[in-house]
């Protein structure tokens, strides 16, 4: 599911603060929302609003349900996702955790 604005701060910047934009924290941020799923709203727009021609029966009733296109998730790779230092500092947190002293 995909992270929100606030779940993705709340990773980043536990503490709080303002976060400027084209800040480290606030492409962090960003980054953390692209890698969870989310679209921004402007890759959404349609291109062409003007109405299309029906190609069948089926496509010329009124209330004809419109197929949803899902787009396959990208896979994200281990140096990607290091990149946040949200994601970095909890992966580092968890190897030393689990470390047992010599």
């Amino acid at each position: 599911m995909p992270l929100t604005f606030a779940e993705a701060y709340a990773r980043v910047c536990p503490e709080g603060g303002a976060v400027s934009p084209n800040s480290k924290e606030y492409d962090d941020i960003i980054e953390l929302m692209r890698q969870s799923g989310h679209t921004h709203f402007v890759n959404t727009i349609a291109i062409d609003s003007a109405p299309r021609i029906p190609r069948s029966v089926q496509e010329s009733r009124r209330f004809l349900e419109t197929p949803q296109v899902t787009l396959p998730s990208k896979h994200i790779s281990k140096r990607e996702w290091m990149s946040v230092d949200a994601n970095k500092k909890s992966f580092l947190n968890a190897l030393n955790k689990n470390k047992t002293s010599s």
